[in-house]
């Protein structure tokens, strides 16, 4: 029968005798979220997915009775640069992120090391980080690559609430305001809440990827934010960690 263990350890909240006790006592998985600090729209914070990052990394811990590490706060953010206080990694340069935080836990003794990218910009990195790296002796690393994932929550808004793929969006638009407003409501400029480009995602998202994404919308929303609710948000966040889980082969540590 597997070892079972419940709720989150936050790394930066123990001490190492506290953190290597764990560890032998079996707790051995650890997640990372990997955020970004960029442009939202004129609506959210730049923050924001760091913060969806917090969140969803801590859910999945708790789920899995893992330790959840620090969110790395700054991603691939290079199509938002023309957008004011947008940070942005170049990629060798997350690739190495990457692969310093994986040699880091490994050596902790980790044995499973869940990696989440929350940020779009990230997945494709992320996986490139990976193969590069290649197999780390003694851990099991389950990451999340596939970007598409991303058009899952859009695809249960369509279903549930009636919002339109273009209006879900992508990039600050119904579904990732809902997840905000359910985790962080102060920090929703909802007078300043505008449509940007409502056309379909997937379209968006080579767009925005090959340049810049005010070359797709001026205000830097892909999708339209008006339509978004906290109870929206507190659906979408129960899907995201059930496609995690999913996504990552189950819930045992």
């Amino acid at each position: 029968m597997p070892r079972t263990h419940s709720g989150a350890l936050e790394l930066d909240r123990m001490t190492w005798p506290e953190i290597r006790a764990g560890i032998d006592a079996g707790r051995d998985t650890v997640v990372v979220a990997f955020g970004a600090t960029e442009q939202h729209g004129p609506h959210l914070p730049l923050g924001t997915d760091a913060m969806i990052g917090d969140h969803l990394a801590r859910l999945v811990a708790d789920r899995l009775g893992a330790f959840l590490a620090p969110t790395v706060r700054v991603g691939c953010s290079r199509h938002h640069l023309a957008f004011a206080g947008t940070l942005s990694l170049e990629d060798a340069t997350f690739h190495a992120i990457v692969a310093d935080h994986v040699r880091s836990l490994a050596r902790s003794g980790f044995r499973r090391i869940v990696l989440l990218p929350t940020h779009g910009g990230n997945f494709a990195p992320l996986a490139a980080a990976l193969e590069q790296l290649g197999p780390v002796e003694g851990a099991r690393i389950d990451a999340l690559t596939d970007v598409t994932a991303l058009l899952e929550i859009a695809l249960i808004g369509e279903r549930e609430f009636g919002i339109a793929l273009g209006d879900g969006g992508l990039h600050a638009g119904e579904w990732e305001t809902s997840l905000i407003l359910a985790i962080a409501p102060d920090l929703v400029r909802t007078g300043a809440a505008e449509p940007g480009y409502t056309g379909d995602p997937a379209a968006a998202l080579g767009a925005l990827f090959a340049g810049s994404i005010e070359d797709v919308a001026a205000n830097g929303v892909i999708g339209d934010p008006r339509e978004s609710s906290t109870a929206h948000g507190e659906r979408y966040w129960a899907a995201a960690v059930d496609l995690v889980l999913e996504r990552i082969g189950g819930t045992e540590a």
